[in-house]
C-alpha cells in the first residue's frame, strides 16, 4: 500500500487486515476513529496509529482476536521473545536509559540492522507521542516499523526497579517496556494486539513486577499461551 497521510477504508482494512464491514462497523461505533465525508469514511494515519497505540489496550478481547487472527497458526506470545530479549530490574532513571538498554538488547540478539538508526526513529516517535499506555506500560517503537530496521518479528521487554515518567495517559510512572520489532506495519499492529492481549490477563502486570528473573516471565508468557490458545480452540470448536 501506497503511504498516504488520509486512507480509504478498503486501504485501511488493507492495513489492519479486517474487512471493509468491519472496518465500517466500528467507525460507526467509534470504535477507530475515522471522518465521514457524504457517504465514504476517511481515516488519517497518525490519528489511527494513536488508535493502534492506546486504544487497543482499551479494546475487547474479541476485537483484539479478530486482529491477531490469521489463516495461519497462531504464533505463541512466549516465541515472540526470549530470555536474552528481557531485561528485569533495570536501573535505567531516564527515557534516554531506557531506550539505550532496548535497543542494546535488540542489537545484542541481532534483531536490527543499525543501533544508531533504531535509537533515532524511537526517539523520534516519542517526540510526536507518548508511547505509554497506562498502568506502568509503555510500547517504545518507530513510527515506520521496517525490514530496513529490523531483521525479525520479536518482542524485547525491559522491566524498571523504580518506574520513571513516561507521559502516561493516566500519569502513573512506567515501570514495563514492550518493544515490537516489526517488519512492516501489519505485524506490527499483529504484535501490538498480542500485548495488549496480554495485559488484559487479570494481574499480568503485578506478576511481570514480582518476576524474580528473564525465566519467570517467560514462565507468565507460556502460561498465558496456554490458556489463550485453551480459550482460541474452544471458540473454534
Amino acid at each position: 500500500m501506497v503511504r498516504n497521510p488520509v486512507m480509504t477504508t478498503r486501504e485501511l482494512a488493507s492495513y489492519i487486515k479486517l474487512n471493509e464491514k468491519t472496518v465500517i462497523r466500528m467507525a460507526q461505533d467509534g470504535k477507530i476513529p475515522g471522518v465521514k465525508i457524504g457517504n465514504q469514511w476517511r481515516f488519517h494515519l497518525e490519528t489511527i496509529d494513536r488508535y493502534l497505540q492506546s486504544d487497543l489496550m482499551d479494546s475487547s478481547d474479541r476485537d483484539l482476536d479478530l486482529i491477531i487472527s490469521t489463516r495461519d497458526e497462531i504464533i505463541p506470545l512466549s516465541r515472540l521473545t526470549a530470555s536474552e530479549f528481557i531485561k528485569i530490574d533495570s536501573k535505567a532513571g531516564t527515557s534516554k536509559e531506557v531506550l539505550d538498554e532496548l535497543v542494546q538488547i535488540a542489537s545484542n540478539g541481532n534483531l536490527i540492522h543499525d543501533k544508531n538508526t533504531l535509537i533515532k526513529e524511537l526517539k523520534k516517535r516519542e517526540k510526536m507521542l507518548s508511547t505509554a499506555v497506562g498502568n506502568g506500560v509503555a510500547f517504545p517503537h518507530p513510527r515506520n516499523p521496517s525490514s530496513e530496521i529490523f531483521r525479525e518479528p520479536k518482542i524485547v521487554i525491559v522491566c524498571l526497579k523504580n518506574g520513571i515518567q513516561w507521559h502516561a495517559p493516566d500519569n502513573k510512572p512506567v515501570s514495563i517496556f514492550f518493544m515490537p520489532c516489526a517488519l512492516n506495519e501489519f505485524v506490527h499492529v499483529r504484535l501490538l494486539a498480542r500485548i495488549s492481549r496480554l495485559l488484559h490477563a487479570k494481574g499480568v502486570v503485578e506478576q511481570i513486577l514480582a518476576a524474580g528473573s528473564n525465566e519467570d516471565i517467560m514462565r507468565i508468557l507460556m502460561e498465558f499461551d496456554k490458556r489463550y490458545l485453551m480459550l482460541i480452540k474452544g471458540r473454534i470448536e
